[in-house]
């Protein structure tokens, strides 16, 4: 089955343009649109990779925390190198601390600050990295 890049490239637009405005709901509706598009298994599509990711940061941003490490986690779980991708590692860990898995959220926000430093975490909520340095002070 081919994939209709065309038509899911037009949801990817729309998608990004529905985020900046900040209407993360139109956004996330979107993305599932076009990740419905790529037929399975997902890992045979790359497109899917950065479908899973977008999808799972509008839901990360709705406070859905749960849809967005499930989805996270399918990126890694269908992608080799999704667990490297900043973004991941960041949403991911944020996530799982905001469900109460701190163990599994020191783990991501560690490997997130270990990628890309204190400047992965600048426009985050000051929570999480105030939490990385309180665990990594007890260790």
């Amino acid at each position: 089955m081919t994939v209709p890049s065309a038509r899911i490239q037009g949801l990817i637009d729309q998608a990004d343009q529905r985020a900046d405005e900040g209407d993360f709901e139109a956004a996330l509706a979107l993305f599932e649109q076009a990740l419905e598009l790529v037929p399975e298994p997902w890992s045979e599509h790359d497109e899917a990779l950065g479908l899973l990711i977008s999808l799972a940061d509008m839901q990360f941003l709705l406070d859905d925390f749960e849809s967005a490490r499930d989805s996270f986690l399918a990126a890694v779980n269908c992608f080799e190198d999704a667990g490297d991708e900043l973004l991941v590692q960041l949403r991911l860990g944020q996530s799982l601390l905001e469900m109460g898995d701190e163990a599994g959220a020191v783990e991501w926000l560690a490997a997130a600050h270990k990628s890309g430093g204190a400047k992965a975490f600048e426009v985050e909520d000051p929570k999480y990295l105030a939490f990385l340095k309180a665990q990594a002070d007890s260790a």
